[in-house]
């Protein structure tokens, strides 16, 4: 979704600064961004309940570079039981990220911009959303067990997709570095 390509740096400084331009509290911690989202009022007198009994307060989403990632390098970090995945904040991040040069897109077409000849990367993003959609029945049928093993294999197809984008730019595989733990 969110992707700094291999020419540009992450800046944290910059993503706070063009979101604050859209009204978002947005403010930098260490080598991350958190964003205050805004807060609806309560619309009818169970939310209002609700809300007075759970004492509930703003919510944040914090945006990180994750350097072991290749597409989607900008991990967004939320509670999806709290923050709906269609809220607008999404489109300002994405618009934050396209003013300073970062890429807002799905991962196939940020990929494809990478290797747009590579019929092994086109099969393996085909594999990916494959897998989604079985993960998709899965979670429609209850079936969590299954749809988190198929989740799993979604993973490793990302990874080896990640794998052959870093040896493909040149761009070194930083994962190497991070210390296994046990």
């Amino acid at each position: 979704m969110f992707h700094v390509p291999t020419n540009e740096t992450w800046d944290p400084e910059a993503i706070a600064e063009r979101l604050r331009e859209q009204n978002l509290e947005a403010i930098v911690l260490a080598d991350s961004v958190r964003i205050t989202l805004p807060t609806t009022p309560p619309s009818n007198l169970f939310e209002r309940l609700l809300n007075f009994v759970a004492r509930t307060g703003p919510h944040y989403m914090v945006l990180s570079f994750d350097r072991r990632q290749f597409i989607s390098n900008i991990a967004a970090e939320y509670n999806p039981l709290k923050i709906s995945t269609d809220t607008k904040v999404f489109t300002q991040i994405g618009k934050a990220c396209e003013e300073i040069g970062y890429w807002y897109d799905t991962d196939r077409k940020i990929a494809l911009k990478y290797c747009p000849d590579s019929a092994e990367l086109r099969d393996l993003l085909d594999e990916v959303e494959q897998l989604q959609i079985e993960i998709e029945n899965f979670v429609s049928d209850q079936n969590f067990e299954q749809a988190a093993k198929v989740f799993d294999d979604k993973i490793i197809l990302k990874q080896r997709i990640d794998a052959i984008l870093f040896e493909t730019t040149g761009k070194p595989d930083d994962s190497a570095d991070d210390p296994v733990e046990s």
